[in-house]
């Protein structure tokens, strides 16, 4: 992610990016952010409650997750249901709510290039756009996961009418 982020910058683009939350590689993600001089570009939140990640999707544009290895994450569900277009990764379930350039943009997991070109494309999006993706995602995920609708199917399934 840091190094899309500055070969984006060295291309002319300006934008910020949060990254939100902790772990264990953050004094290396430090370091890379040190040695590109990227303090002005990247901050990184440390621990946040699920109202601040609220916040944080909420003030951006768009959610960037390049995972390696997920299932189906919870934050690209979060990021839909507030209308965020997802930068994301071809890794498990993920296609199945992120279809690129619909609701936002799938890369593989690895590829700085293909992570570069789906920030590039995001970030020079109008914003019209960008609100149809949110949109569109918004519509996905109520389709796919609505939490009224998947309670239904389950005590239908409980009452034996389920199919």
């Amino acid at each position: 992610m840091i190094e899309a982020v500055n070969q984006l910058i060295q291309q002319g683009l300006r934008f910020e990016m949060v990254l939100a939350g902790d772990g264990e590689m953050r004094t290396e993600i430090e370091a890379l952010i040190t040695a590109y001089g990227l303090h002005d570009v990247v901050s990184i939140t440390g621990w946040i409650s699920s109202a601040q990640v609220r916040a944080e999707i909420l003030s951006s544009q768009a959610l960037v997750l390049p995972s390696f290895a997920e299932g189906l994450p919870v934050v690209i569900m979060e990021a839909m249901a507030l209308q965020r277009p997802v930068l994301s990764t071809y890794v498990a379930g993920i296609p199945e709510l992120v279809i690129s350039g619909e609701n936002g943009w799938l890369f593989p997991a690895g590829s700085v290039a293909e992570l570069v070109q789906a920030m590039c494309n995001c970030l020079t999006t109008p914003q019209v756009k960008l609100r149809f993706m949110g949109e569109a995602g918004y519509a996905r995920v109520l389709e796919r996961h609505s939490i009224d609708i998947e309670a239904t199917k389950l005590a239908s399934l409980f009452n034996g009418s389920g199919k």
